[in-house]
């Protein structure tokens, strides 16, 4: 019997995480990681409408902000039946409070949950990328101020333009292997995350939904060897990115 192919998402009860649990194909098996028990809600939804009655989905309640058991996540992975296992990394928060960036705690926080969990994450299955024959995909979503201030927001900004440099290294670190590691920037997407951001401030492009998971199903589907190591936005045209062979393309670089 072949293998099959694992989707681990976290940030999956709500959000862009749980639209794109919710719309992938459904030869894809399912680990869905959330803070609440909505991950298990959306689970039960899944398995509700799925076409595919061998597929499993499996769901964990875990606290990202806080420490928690990476050997809980490989375990239920069951690594020895999949081919490919991708990573499609969608948990954030923003700060709390005005000039919170005051706030040593919120620091920690919140880099504990947008920056520290994603890399536990994938250096969980790190060891399996290197030794897999097949192309394994790791997509982590950025978010506003990444590549620019962000000055509402600075903590979240901070946290997501180090996920970025880190998905340029990590590309560089692994690139005799298949892995494939990149950046998504989604746009402004009607969450309850984005609710509060504008509260405060103002956002640029807008998206829907439906165009995140396209782009996802997308990404799912095509070689995406040419998105290392890149933040590439939902919208960009990608023959394009195919087309052009600048080595700092959609990469974060000082101009003058």
């Amino acid at each position: 019997m072949s293998k099959k192919d694992l989707l681990i998402i976290t940030g999956a009860g709500q959000g862009i995480g749980k639209n794109i649990a919710l719309n992938v194909h459904d030869k894809y098996d399912l680990l869905l990681i959330s803070k609440s028990n909505n991950c298990k809600k959306v689970a039960l939804r899944i398995k509700k409408i799925s076409n595919n009655s061998a597929r499993k989905i499996k769901y964990l309640k875990i606290d990202l902000g806080k420490k928690f058991n990476e050997k809980l996540i490989f375990k239920n992975s069951n690594v020895k039946m999949y081919e490919k296992i991708h990573l499609i990394l969608c948990a954030a928060v923003v700060d709390s409070k005005k000039k919170s960036y005051l706030n040593e705690e919120k620091w920690k926080e919140i880099f504990n949950i947008n920056f520290f969990s994603n890399i536990k994450i994938i250096n969980i299955f790190l060891k399996f990328y290197t030794k897999s024959r097949a192309q394994n995909k790791i997509i982590i979503f950025s978010g506003g101020g990444a590549t620019n201030s962000f000055k509402e927001f600075p903590i979240y900004s901070a946290t997501k333009t180090a996920l970025i440099r880190t998905v340029e290294n990590y590309s560089e670190i692994f690139s005799k292997s298949k892995l494939s590691i990149f950046a998504v920037a989604p746009g402004a997407i009607k969450t309850n995350m984005l609710k509060k951001v504008l509260k405060s401030a103002k956002v640029g492009t807008k998206s829907k939904m439906f165009e995140v998971t396209k782009f996802i199903n997308q990404c799912l589907k095509i070689n995406t060897s040419t998105f290392n190591g890149k933040l590439i936005h939902i919208k960009d045209n990608i023959r394009k990115i195919f087309k052009n062979k600048n080595t700092n393309y959609l990469k974060l670089r000082r101009f003058k």
